[in-house]
C-alpha cells in the first residue's frame, strides 16, 4: 500500500469533484474546495498528465477569457451495474461519469436459486465485456442491487422474500472471486434511488424518499443529501409496514404488510380473481380470456379504457400505498417522495390522485404543505445504471490510490 500524503488526498478530492460535476473549470474547483487557484492548477495539471482527466471545451465567460473546462477522460474507467430482480435482471456498462455504454435485460432466473441466477449474471457480464472488447482486468468495479434482505457490510443476501432458496448467499464474494475488482452489494431500492438522485427528479433534493413498487416494495431515504442506512444497514424495509391488521399473510410472517396489499403480484392476483368472477369484460378481451396473460400493464390498459373493475382495483392500491406514505411524511418531513419501479412505470399516474388524496386527508398539514409526490420518469436501464453510480466514488478512489503504488520493475 502506498504512503498517502495530504497532497494525494487533495488530488483525490478534486478528482471526485470533477467526476461529480461532469465538467468544471479550475476557478470553480478552487471556489468549491477552498484551495488556492495556484495549487488547484498544479493538481489539475498532474491529473491531466496522469491521464485521469482531459480538457472538455470552454465555459461561459464572466467578463474575461472563457474558462477551460475539465472532465474525466471519456475512455477512462469502466463499471458494471446489475439490477437483479425477482423476474428480470438488468445489466449496464458505464464510465465513471455515468454515461451508459451498453445495456442488457433478460430473465433473472432468481426463482431457480442463487447458483443458477448468479451463473446467468456472470455469463451476461462476460458477454458484455467481450462485446466491448474489455478484459476483466480493465473493469474498475461492479455494483449490484438485489431485491432481498442484505447484510451490506459482508456482501451477503440474508434471505429473499418469496424466494426461499436465497439464504445467506455471498453475492459480493462470488463476483469478487471471478472479476478481481471492487464489488458493492446493495438493495435494488437504494440503487434505483441513486439513479433518481443523480439522473432524475431528485437531483436537487436534500431530503427525499424513493419508493420502489414492483414485485416487492422497498424504500431508500436520503436525509440531508446522504443515503441513510440505519444502525445495522437495514433501513428502508417500507414494504413490511403494516397497513391492514386483517390483511394477507406476508412472507416475513406478519399480516397486512404493504407488500401484500400493493405489489405487482397483488394487482395480478386480484385482477385474475376479477376475471374469473366475470367482473371485467375489458380484462377478458385484453387477456384473451386467459388469466395467465394478466399483467400490471393489461390492468393499466383496462383502467385507461374506463373499465370500472380495473379502476376500483387501482384505487384500492393507491389507498393502501397512500396510507404507508402518510407515515413517511409525518416521521421524516421530506421535501420530495419519488415513486418508481415496474408498477409505478405502468400505473403510477393512475395511482397518484388517490395517493395525494389520502396524504392530504391523513398526514400532518405542515408536512403535506412541504412535500411533493412524483412518479419517476427514469427507464429500466437507469436502474442498472444506478448500481454503477452507487460505487463510482469508491471505485474512483481505489483506482487513484492504486496509481500511486510503485511500478514493479521487469527483471532483465
Amino acid at each position: 500500500m502506498p504512503k498517502i500524503r495530504l497532497s494525494h488526498l487533495g488530488s483525490l478530492e478534486i478528482l471526485q469533484l470533477i467526476r461529480a460535476h461532469g465538467a468544471i473549470s479550475r476557478s470553480q474547483v478552487a471556489e468549491s474546495t477552498g484551495t488556492s487557484p495556484f495549487l488547484v492548477s498544479r493538481i489539475c495539471d498532474s491529473l491531466l498528465a496522469a491521464g485521469f482527466i482531459s480538457e472538455a471545451g470552454h465555459g461561459d465567460s464572466t467578463g474575461g477569457r472563457r474558462p477551460t473546462l475539465l472532465s474525466l477522460r471519456k475512455d477512462f474507467g469502466r463499471l458494471i451495474g446489475v439490477h437483479l430482480g425477482t423476474v428480470n435482471v438488468r445489466i449496464a456498462l458505464s464510465d465513471f461519469k455515468g454515461n451508459l455504454l451498453d445495456y442488457i435485460k433478460d430473465k433473472s432466473h432468481a426463482n431457480k436459486g442463487p447458483e443458477v441466477a448468479m451463473r446467468h449474471v456472470t455469463d451476461l457480464i462476460d458477454k458484455m465485456l467481450h462485446k466491448a472488447k474489455l478484459n476483466r482486468g480493465e473493469l474498475h468495479g461492479i455494483g449490484i442491487g438485489v431485491s432481498g434482505v442484505l447484510d451490506r457490510r459482508t456482501g451477503v443476501t440474508l434471505f429473499w422474500p418469496k424466494l426461499p432458496l436465497w439464504v445467506n448467499v455471498p453475492v459480493r464474494q462470488i463476483l469478487e472471486e471471478r472479476y478481481k475488482t471492487l464489488v458493492g452489494l446493495d438493495d435494488t431500492s437504494r440503487t434505483q434511488a441513486f439513479a433518481e438522485y443523480r439522473l432524475g427528479a431528485a437531483n436537487s433534493a436534500k431530503h427525499f424518499v424513493y419508493i420502489a413498487v414492483g414485485a416487492g416494495i422497498g424504500a431508500a431515504l436520503f436525509l440531508n443529501g446522504e443515503l441513510y442506512s440505519g444502525a445495522g444497514g437495514f433501513a428502508g424495509e417500507f414494504g413490511h409496514m403494516t397497513v391492514s391488521e386483517t390483511g394477507p399473510l406476508c412472507s416475513c410472517g406478519n399480516r397486512g404488510c404493504l407488500e401484500t396489499m400493493v405489489s405487482a403480484s397483488t394487482i395480478i392476483r386480484k385482477a385474475r380473481q376479477g376475471l374469473s368472477a366475470g367482473l371485467s369484460n375489458t380484462l377478458m378481451e385484453l387477456a384473451q380470456g386467459d388469466g395467465q396473460k394478466i399483467s400490471v400493464e393489461i390492468v393499466a390498459s383496462a383502467a385507461r379504457q374506463g373499465d370500472r373493475f380495473a379502476r376500483r382495483l387501482l384505487l384500492e392500491i393507491g389507498t393502501y400505498l397512500g396510507r404507508g406514505i402518510v407515515g413517511l411524511v409525518n416521521l421524516l418531513n421530506p421535501e420530495l417522495i419519488v415513486i418508481g419501479g415496474g408498477v409505478a412505470n405502468a400505473v403510477g399516474d393512475l395511482l397518484l390522485p388517490e395517493i395525494d388524496r389520502v396524504i392530504r386527508d391523513r398526514a400532518m398539514i405542515q408536512g403535506v404543505n412541504q412535500v411533493e409526490i412524483r412518479v419517476s420518469r427514469l427507464e429500466e436501464k437507469d436502474w442498472a445504471l444506478g448500481a454503477t453510480l452507487a460505487i463510482a466514488e469508491k471505485a474512483l478512489a481505489q483506482t487513484f490510490l492504486k496509481s500511486l503504488e510503485p511500478k514493479q520493475r521487469r527483471p532483465r
